[in-house]
């Protein structure tokens, strides 16, 4: 077992006490009778003017847009407001002023319930005694918005931008209230761009990359931000635990997710971990409490075919029973010879109104993911002359027998309660279960002859596995009064149990198969044939979390924001082999407990329009990765700072950030290249004194009613003790933009758009091949631009086109693989509302 180091930059003994009393406060404050200055304070917010732009239409549609932009909840019998229209709200009114005007004509008026809660009543009249129903009952309430979630919801804004977001934080906090950089990838924007995979997103957002070392669902395929893998992903904000294999994560279809909120740096505070890359978090859709459907077909390059149903509706007369289910079908073949994939996913949930204040919500969902002919990454990068090679996109690395399966499914519950005092109770359970089946076959790195294609080899493989993954999630967030001013608090508890049970087979080589390939200039995937492969024996691992988190948000003046947090984590890992031949068994455990994870953030308003903000967060996470002799690297230890500026322009339309960051970690995972554990895994070494620096620069929005843009750079340079680079394959600096305009005048209104791609030059160490002159493999800076074309067709139906790639670049997708991105290709679609 590893030896329990000591916390890295512990909190001094005051400064714990301090965050034990602020949370104790907290939660005092929030269960406490408000006092009448407490009711005071907390209405006085309501006089400051905000902008609103709700159109007209009914009154129930208004009333969410309303409450969302207002950040306030409103309760009102449904018999009340159905079937009323509001002329909408165009302007700047304070909140209670701007419901007034809302409210105008509907013989309706709303009453202040408590600290951002509203309820709306009949206007009181000689023949109706406010909303009494038979016999002078009042009818009961039910919610028109009020939980975090909706207020986030970008389904149907067709805006780039969110309202909210609580993953850094658990707070529900506006992006310009968050103190760390935060991109929301909006609904709205995956539609524009025809994105359907989550590497397709990462592709295009600020400061990620996608090191692509093979096709799709490929292990060797990672995630990177500020220069580090990120190995956190979330789906509703429930963190996935299985640590041993983070990749298999990276293969969710889109189809049934609203939005995705990324996280860049250190989020221990919420993840449990605080790895300094960034954390995914994927958040479903929900359903809607009118009738809504639509059905989509795609059709592109390489036989590409995708279809798409989405059905959301009430399930009862009253509304209080609403039901979603989204649908995918997708097959393909690739730019590479004999490569193809397909996936599916089904997914459905039903919420139930149980109470006015009170939901249940239960669903699943279910992805599978096959792919054959598949190679782990590209040909040989050299000729034994040591001249780099120069395959075609089209040329195959993988077996014909190579395969990878993937499948994903999760059933989930949550029952969510709304006290009067505006807090917001939540308890989730989520059972996930994985499997991977991969039958790995690629050529070897060796270098081939320049005449007769001699020299390179296949590797083979085999690995399998079920984690099953159950978690447990409690949460309360709200406002509280303490000494005349409303501040808000967030806590949670998380128990999480994951276990994977599988048999190990053998690795890279086999007695009596010969991996030779005589000729790679020839070869056709067939040869050789796939290795005889017996399971060898039984292992298994284990994985436990078990955390608390708390988070404050302090308001000592109307312009500043003070946000303390820390979470609390336990974890332990081990596992277990069995050899079959010996009978022997082995294993190993690792434990971390007690971890403290602090978090400190400042936000201060400048101006109307720009907020100034600072955060600080230590960096705790264990990991798996292994020295050459075996050895399990210690733990990442670190700390986290990040100064920056955010802004909204143009009545909230446009958000703008800019950002500067340091991380100082110690033991830092770095890949020996060519160099293998006794396993045959990829073997590390643990970097001491390492340091990664730079800065982010963002805009998100929309610049007038029918253009949308979002903007992103993004630079970052990492260092080890010796001042020598970390992850040289991974780009410096990146570019990201995409725009659409919408012609009105044109048809129906024809938008158009396009974007463009750029990342600077990187290298990889290849010194280790002993060629003549060789030292480093190089991808040179290279950019990638894409357009887009969406028709009405009619008011049900639109035509929409996407030509990926559009001047053909041909690039390697990272500088370790010859595997290249995509050639030009095109994807027409035509989608359907009904």
């Amino acid at each position: 077992m590893a030896p329990q180091p000591s916390a890295p930059f512990p909190l001094h003994p005051i400064a714990q006490a301090g965050l034990a009393v602020l949370m104790a406060v907290g939660l005092a404050a929030a269960a406490l009778p408000r006092t009448a200055q407490a009711q005071q304070a907390a209405q006085a917010p309501a006089a400051a003017q905000r902008q609103f732009q709700v159109p007209p239409g009914p009154l129930a549609e208004a009333l969410t847009a309303f409450a969302a932009d207002a950040g306030v909840s409103i309760s009102a019998p449904p018999a009340l407001v159905q079937g009323k229209r509001t002329p909408g709200l165009q302007g700047r009114y304070a909140v209670g002023e701007g419901l007034e005007r809302l409210l105008a004509g509907s013989d309706l008026q709303a009453q202040a319930a408590g600290p951002g809660s509203y309820v709306l009543r009949a206007v009181p009249e000689a023949s109706r005694q406010g909303a009494a129903g038979p016999g002078g009952a009042t009818l009961a309430e039910v919610r028109v918005v009020a939980e975090a979630e909706r207020l986030a919801a970008t389904e149907g804004t067709g805006a780039y931008t969110a309202r909210a977001s609580s993953t850094a934080t658990g707070l529900a906090l506006s992006l310009r209230e968050t103190p760390q950089s935060v991109t929301v990838f909006t609904r709205q924007r995956m539609d524009d761009q025809g994105i359907v995979r989550q590497e397709d997103m990462v592709r295009q957002t600020t400061g990620l990359t996608f090191a692509q070392y093979g096709p799709t669902g490929g292990d060797t395929n990672f995630y990177f931000a500020r220069g580090f893998q990120v190995k956190n992903f979330q789906v509703d904000g429930v963190n996935r635990l299985f640590s041993d294999y983070t990749g298999i994560f990276q293969t969710s279809d889109m189809a049934m997710f609203d939005r995705a909120e990324i996280v860049r740096g250190a989020s221990g505070l919420m993840s449990g971990a605080g790895t300094p890359g960034a954390t995914i978090n994927l958040v479903r859709k929900r359903p809607t409490a009118e009738f809504q459907g639509s059905a989509k077909l795609t059709a592109g390059s390489w036989d590409f075919g995708r279809a798409e149903v989405d059905v959301s509706s009430p399930l009862n007369e009253a509304g209080s029973v609403r039901g979603r289910v989204v649908a995918v079908s997708q097959k393909r073949h690739s730019k590479v010879d004999y490569e193809e994939d397909k996936t599916s996913s089904l997914y459905g949930v039903v919420e139930v109104d149980l109470a006015p204040a009170t939901l249940a919500t239960v669903g699943f969902s279910a992805q599978d993911y096959d792919a054959s002919g598949i190679g782990r990454s590209g040909r040989p990068l050299f000729y034994t002359d040591g001249t780099r090679t120069n395959w075609s996109r089209s040329a195959s690395s993988g077996a014909r027998w190579a395969s990878t399966r993937r499948d994903y499914r999760s059933v989930f519950a949550s029952l969510e309660h709304r006290l009067d005092n505006g807090w917001h109770l939540k308890a989730a359970y989520t059972r996930d279960q994985s499997s991977y089946d991969e039958i790995p076959g690629w050529t070897n790195e060796q270098p081939v002859d320049r005449t007769t294609g001699a020299g390179a080899g296949l590797w083979a493989a085999w690995w399998a596995g079920r984690p099953k993954q159950d978690t447990l999630d409690f949460t309360a967030a709200g406002p509280f009064s303490l000494l005349g001013r409303q501040h808000d608090a967030a806590f949670g508890a998380s128990f999480a149990r994951t276990r994977n049970d599988s048999q190990a087979r053998g690795r890279w080589s086999f007695a009596g198969w010969d991996s030779s390939i005589a000729n790679l200039y020839t070869w056709d995937g067939n040869t050789p044939v796939q290795p005889d492969n017996p399971a060898l024996g039984d292992s298994g691992t284990r994985e436990r979390s078990s955390s608390a988190y708390g988070s404050i948000r302090l308001r000592p003046a109307d312009a500043l924001s003070v946000i303390l947090g820390v979470r609390l984590t336990n974890w332990k890992h081990s596992d277990s082999y069995t050899d079959y031949a010996t009978g022997e068994t082995s294993g190993s455990r690792m434990a971390e407990n007690g971890k403290l994870t602090p978090y400190a953030g400042v936000v201060l308003d400048l101006t109307r329009d720009w907020s100034l903000y600072g955060s600080y967060t230590d960096i705790f996470q264990a990991q798996s990765a292994v020295d050459v002799n075996g050895r399990t690297l210690p733990p990442v230890l670190g700390r986290s700072y990040e100064l920056g500026v955010k802004g909204e322009l143009l009545d909230r339309r446009l958000q703008l950030s800019a950002a500067v960051y340091r991380l100082l970690q110690d033991n830092v995972a770095q890949a020996i290249t060519g160099s293998y554990a006794p396993d045959g895994s990829q073997a590390y070494r643990a970097v001491q004194g390492a340091e990664t620096r730079g800065f982010e620069l963002e805009a998100n929005g929309a610049l007038t009613r029918n253009w949308n843009l979002y903007a992103g750079f993004a630079r970052n340079l990492a260092r080890d003790g010796q001042s020598q680079r970390l992850n040289p394959e991974i780009p410096r600096n990146t570019f990201k933009l995409f725009t659409t305009y919408r012609l009105a005048g044109l048809g129906r209104g024809l938008t158009v758009g396009g974007g463009a791609r750029w990342q600077s030059g990187t290298w990889s160490d290849y010194s280790f091949l002993g060629l003549p002159g060789v030292s480093r493999a190089e991808q040179k800076s290279y950019a990638v631009a894409d357009l887009m074309l969406q028709m009405p067709l009619t008011a049900q139906l639109t035509l929409s086109a996407h030509l990926y790639n559009v001047f053909d670049e041909k690039y390697q997708a990272i500088s370790t693989s010859a595997y290249y991105g995509e050639a030009r290709n095109l994807r027409v679609s035509l989608a359907m509302k009904f």
